[in-house]
């Protein structure tokens, strides 16, 4: 196997657009590249990065996102760009952009998914079953996360999907998804990957459902606001039954306080995003008045993640990838608890290059504070 013939990974910390493209293009690039994929920080001047990285790489296959908070490399990282790049002795990809989410259609998706499909069926190196991925790329700040999966989900039939939800170092204003030759807001990426690579698509938290019980008794579900828990104040129900003052509530302690709720024998967390003005709770995933939501307790993040990427590592291999949507709620709880180099450790041994996300999907569900993505092993022989 030569140089050619396997995943690239690579990063830049300049802030200059065009030594950033020279950078990634050092690293990535391959004679035979079929994709490259990439994750980057809102601190970029993006219309210039777009130039810049399009002029560098020419026609070869360009798709990324903004985030908040890169998985390089050097394990995590801020104000960063990282990605890597696949090589078509082994990958066969098809792409596809969903404009104007906020007038989303059905029907319109599902004539654009069929013709992707069809291409996707004549390009795949292997049988589309059983050998094919999908990873999406959605704006983080378009609420159509769950309209879209369902739409995909639908088309997808058994093939497996993962991605993650673009952010903006939290500052909740400007998120946006890259495709072809530059950056959209109000739009998703579908990418379907088909490989003779061994692979695992996942999905996990470190956290277990209390007993403590939260019934949504008021919703706006269109807005994800919360307006009453258990009959009360959205707000000031959740800080009683977590303990934590109202005054004090924050994205940092929703990170250290979640809520969740059981569907079909599996827990789901349901991450907080602000209090609004009327004590009201604004969340990151779809909620609706008559949901039961748990207070959850926190394991140990670094022992679950060490765990996690070993038992990829069993089932694919030693990786020569392992893609990440990290929830930024994993992050600010990362911080909180001053382990951010045990964190990047384990991250740079297996490989892993992502991005911290305003949510995950997983297999048609919009789901939070998940540590979500594909493992992708050597090709066998």
């Amino acid at each position: 196997m030569t140089n050619a013939d396997v995943i690239r990974r690579h990063y830049s910390l300049s802030h200059d657009p065009e030594v950033v493209a020279d950078e990634l293009y050092e690293g990535l690039y391959q004679e035979q590249t079929e994709c490259v994929i990439f994750f980057c920080s809102v601190e970029y001047d993006l219309p210039a990065l777009a130039e810049a990285l399009k002029r560098r790489f020419g026609d070869t296959m360009l798709i990324g996102c903004t985030t908040a908070g890169e998985i390089t490399p050097l394990g995590t990282c801020k104000g960063s760009i990282t990605g890597f790049s696949l090589p078509k002795a082994h990958f066969a990809v098809e792409a596809a952009l969903i404009e104007n989410l906020h007038h989303f259609s059905f029907s319109d998706t599902s004539a654009l998914l069929q013709q992707v499909m069809l291409n996707f069926n004549q390009k795949a190196l292997l049988p589309v079953q059983g050998h094919s991925f999908a990873f999406s790329l959605l704006d983080g700040l378009s609420i159509r996360e769950e309209l879209v999966l369902k739409s995909l989900n639908d088309s997808l039939g058994d093939i497996p999907l993962v991605g993650g939800s673009a952010g903006d170092d939290l500052f909740f204003k400007d998120t946006q998804v890259f495709c072809g030759d530059r950056f959209y807001r109000n739009a998703a990426v579908i990418i379907l990957v088909n490989t003779d690579c061994p692979f695992e698509v996942y999905s996990t938290h470190h956290l277990t459902p209390e007993d403590n019980k939260l019934v949504v008794t008021a919703a706006d579900a269109e807005e994800r606001v919360v307006l009453e828990l258990n009959a009360e104040p959205a707000a000031l129900e959740y800080s009683q039954v977590v303990g934590v003052p109202i005054e004090d509530l924050s994205i940092n302690t929703f990170a250290l306080n979640p809520i969740g709720v059981k569907l079909h024998d599996q827990f789901h967390v349901r991450s907080l995003q602000k209090v609004n003005d009327d004590l009201s709770l604004s969340f990151f995933c779809a909620i609706d008045e008559g949901v039961v939501l748990s207070t959850c307790q926190r394991g140990n993040i670094v022992e679950h993640l060490k765990q996690t990427l070993e038992e990829l590592k069993k089932k694919v291999g030693q990786p020569q990838l392992v893609i990440a949507c990290e929830c930024i709620f994993r992050q600010l709880e990362i911080d909180q608890l001053d382990i951010r180099d045990d964190i990047s450790a384990l991250l740079k041994d297996y490989n892993v290059i992502g991005f911290d996300a305003y949510g995950e999907q997983y297999n048609g569900r919009h789901v939070n504070q998940t540590f979500s993505g594909v493992a992708i092993g050597m090709p066998n022989g």
